[in-house]
């Protein structure tokens, strides 16, 4: 057994050494044009991991574990550009997090875990786990009150493990002191960045070796679903360089954008302020990718019955090892979504729960931080989402099998079906502190959420009847090469411009780092609408 391990072991190496196909791998044309941009997530997710290591070595110079929240105050008053610096390094940390869900889920629904990718998914899904946890132990650095929430639950939890309870609690959080804690949480940090590095290197290499994933149609819906290199593929400088660095910044603009609105708005919840939140705050919650678990931690049964630890493992270790174990329970070679129903249906209904409950921990869990769910509303959250969406999409891909429905696009049926879902979760939830708590105050929100779900309802209804049915439309082109010319200049001169008025703001206080922000997020878009003229006009795409 051995040897024919070692046999298999130099024929890859032989296979990667002598392939005549080159790496990075020249990709076909649909990977650059409307709809293309699915095939590019995980690139979006590097372009926002290199962002965080860039940002992270800067705020390194600057962060005391002797004094985690006056440092970070410090940062943001005193040095400059300091503001934009910390703001957008957490809202990078958001848009990764993210990217690497839509990335994640994107390759779900295509099947891109199944042979020869089995290993490639799993590697993604430890970077899921890796991603969340850096995020958290960074969250938690500043020694705000919501870093101080988020740690006592993190370390509520750890403390909870059997046997090695204060063990793991004191591994990952120190002895009990102020300065053994923070020093715990930035090398955790450290550590957790490094592992990513690491395996964001090996998974990289997996996608390279196993080639993108194709069309269905191009391999007939079936797997492996392996992509050759065809003479008309177009060489990858300049073709993949120019749309990629395109993408570049347009998420590194989003970063700079999203945090720099947000630090001008007075009221924003606390939960998505993009600085410290002053120690007067009071607040009780996680961060906001975390409040799934936080809102686990609610229900009635888990609280009598399971301590914190158990209650985790429950709610995030079983989905995390049906993810793992997915490309070894899906064995079948069919791609189709309508032939493997069954899992498609758990992956909507798992995002319906993922949602869902992290919404329901905001509107009601943060409000009201002791509020303990009675059995029969766990109950109904999650069985009655569950049940609809298995229902509809067997009826869905039946109707598919006996040609009665032809889909062009059937993920975006089964998208429409777990908003639907979702939101008619929310609808009931809020019907329920409407009409049986008298809640005056969710009267607003019940309606629209029920607005909501109904158009999606008739939407569905129109594309299972024939009705509507979504596809894409062709590529969007730009009517001349003048038209292009005068749209390039217009880009150029607003660059300039912007340039030109932000150099007048001095970055002496938040609000005007957040209109400096705002000003290169406005620069960085023109150059992604520059490069995308280009590509249009010099490229032909």
């Amino acid at each position: 057994m051995s040897d024919e391990s070692e046999i298999r072991k130099e024929n890859m190496i032989s296979q990667i050494m002598n392939s005549p196909q080159p790496l990075p791998r020249r990709v076909p044309d649909y990977m650059r044009k409307k709809g293309g941009i699915w095939y590019w997530t995980g690139a979006m997710v590097m372009f926002a991991f290199f962002y965080e290591v860039i940002t992270g070595l800067v705020l390194l110079f600057f962060y005391q574990p002797s004094n985690p929240f006056g440092s970070s105050e410090a940062l943001v008053y005193n040095v400059p550009f300091g503001s934009i610096m910390l703001s957008t390094h957490l809202y990078g940390a958001y848009v990764m997090i993210a990217l690497v869900y839509i990335h994640l889920l994107r390759n779900y629904f295509v099947g891109a875990y199944k042979k020869p990718r089995e290993m490639q998914w799993i590697t993604g899904v430890l970077l899921l786990v890796l991603t969340l946890g850096a995020a958290f132990f960074g969250y938690t650095m500043d020694g705000d009150v919501l870093a101080k929430a988020a740690t006592s639950i993190g370390s509520t939890i750890a403390a909870g493990t059997p046997y090695i309870g204060n063990a793991v609690n004191a591994i990952f959080f120190g002895n009990g002191t102020a300065l053994s804690l923070y020093s715990r949480l930035l090398g955790w940090h450290i550590v957790m960045v490094l592992l990513i590095g690491v395996l964001f290197a090996v998974h990289f290499f997996m996608a390279e070796y196993n080639t993108i994933m194709p069309r269905g149609k191009d391999v007939n819906y079936r797997a492996p679903a392996v992509d050759t290199d065809k003479p008309e593929y177009k060489p990858w400088y300049p073709h993949n360089l120019a749309f990629m660095m395109e993408l570049f910044f347009i998420v590194v603009a989003a970063i700079v954008l999203i945090p720099s609105v947000f630090a001008l708005w007075p009221s924003i919840p606390v939960v998505f302020s993009p600085f410290p939140a002053s120690p007067t705050v009071i607040a009780n919650t996680p961060p906001w990718f975390l409040l799934f678990v936080y809102k686990e931690l609610d229900f009635n049964f888990a609280s009598t019955l399971l301590n914190p630890f158990w209650d985790t493992v429950l709610f995030v270790g079983a989905p995390l090892l049906y993810l793992l174990i997915i490309p070894y329970l899906d064995r079948s070679s069919s791609l189709m979504l309508s032939d493997r129903w069954i899992f498609v249906a758990l992956g909507v209904t798992g995002v319906v729960y993922l949602v869902g409950l992290s919404t329901w921990a905001f509107v009601y869990g943060v409000l009201q931080p002791t509020m303990i769910v009675p059995n029969y509303q766990v109950a109904i959250f999650f069985f009655v989402p569950a049940v609809l969406i298995f229902l509809f999409t067997y009826l869905v891909r039946n109707s598919i099998h006996l040609n009665k429905l032809k889909l062009k696009r059937p993920e975006v049926l089964f998208t429409i079906v777990g908003l639907m879902g979702f939101f008619s979760v929310v609808s009931g939830i809020l019907i329920y502190e409407s009409y049986v708590l008298h809640d005056a105050y969710a009267l607003p929100g019940m309606a629209a959420m029920l607005t909501i779900t109904a158009i999606l309802a008739v939407i569905s209804v129109a594309i299972i009847l024939g009705i509507f049915n979504p596809g894409y439309s062709g590529d969007t082109v730009l009517a001349t090469p003048k038209t292009r010319i005068i749209a390039a200049s217009m880009f150029g001169a607003l660059s300039l411009f912007i340039a030109i008025e932000v150099s007048f703001i001095k970055p002496d206080s938040p609000t005007n780092n957040a209109y400096y922000g705002i000003g290169l997020a406005m620069i960085l878009l023109a150059v992604a609408g520059i490069i995308r003229i280009y590509r249009g006009e010099s490229l032909g795409e």
